[in-house]
């Protein structure tokens, strides 16, 4: 993100510097818009890994694996990153919460797909679906500093072990 100047997406993207600030006046809106970019790549490797998974693999499991693996991805990472700069750029904080906002029905949809409707029929689904995401997404972060796979499958599976009775009743 530091490294990304407008001159430069202008250059790559072959446009005059005329087209480009009327499509992103700022840099921050050229970002904002990278999101909506970011989150159909990321709705992309949902559907497939979901279409990869092992179909034999209890339906949570394999959709807290689906989900996990896709927000290890370099798009995901790019998203990351963005919120990252946005915590202490007030204007960009204002545009990505626009398009995250935007964005967020669509990355619910999708879990919602991924977790099918076995688990969606759940009354504990909704709380359950939110405190997944933001279990991955702080996943996706530590993996900065300290990516160990099989702490983060263990983390993953006490997390079904957790939910499993409040999704199936069993």
């Amino acid at each position: 993100v530091a490294a990304t100047t407008t001159l430069e997406v202008q250059r790559r993207a072959g446009v005059s510097r005329g087209a480009l600030l009327h499509h992103f006046p700022t840099r921050e809106d050229l970002f904002g818009a990278a999101i909506g970019v970011l989150v159909a790549r990321n709705q992309q490797a949902v559907r497939d890994e979901l279409a990869a998974a092992r179909p034999d693999r209890d339906p949570l499991s394999r959709s807290l694996h689906v989900l996990r693996s896709v927000m290890c991805g370099p798009s995901f990472g790019a998203e990351m990153e963005l919120w990252a700069v946005a915590r202490t750029n007030a204007r960009l904080r204002d545009v990505l919460r626009r398009a995250e906002g935007a964005a967020r029905r669509d990355l619910y949809r999708v879990v919602d797909e991924v977790m099918g409707p076995e688990l969606t029929a759940s009354a504990a689904y909704p709380v359950i679906a939110e405190l997944t995401v933001q279990l991955l997404r702080g996943m996706a972060i530590s993996d900065v500093l300290y990516r160990e796979d099989t702490d983060r499958d263990a983390l993953l599976e006490g997390w079904g072990r957790i939910v499993r009775p409040l999704l199936t009743g069993s």
